[in-house]
């Protein structure tokens, strides 16, 4: 039971990761991750937003590569970190905002400036690295 409580909010977490990634960018085929391939292969004719590229992307959990496995759980970290970083500024700036971490990632994003240094610091990193 455990065990299946944490893949669900590592799902959770997954989905909030690849849905930061594909709203980031026009289209998939402009994204370069690890998991481009499991996309292109299982998930091209879906069309991406509303979690439907992660929800295929779930589905064909034992489909990816170790990489993508490996890079997806290198974004959950990030994101961990994100939340643990800015507990002070999301709640200053995020309060009416939706408490999945897109969203928050997204409303963290729109008050850049308004952040203190350390929580603008690892978004920009963050950032960075889903470019």
């Amino acid at each position: 039971m455990v065990t299946m409580h944490v893949c669900a909010k590592r799902l959770a977490l997954a989905a909030a990761v690849i849905a930061i990634v594909l709203a980031a960018l026009q289209s998939p085929a402009q994204i370069t991750t690890p998991c481009n391939e499991t996309i292109a292969k299982y998930c091209k004719d879906v069309i991406p937003g509303g979690g439907r590229i992660m929800k295929c992307l779930n589905d064909h959990r034992d489909d990816q590569s170790i990489v993508c496995k490996d890079w997806i759980e290198e974004q959950q970290k990030n994101m961990q970190e994100l939340m643990a970083t800015c507990p002070e500024d999301i709640a200053r700036w995020c309060r009416n905002t939706s408490p999945d971490k897109l969203s928050v990632y997204f409303c963290l994003l729109d008050n850049y400036v308004s952040l203190r240094m350390d929580c603008r610091s690892k978004l920009g990193e963050i950032r960075d690295r889903l470019k």
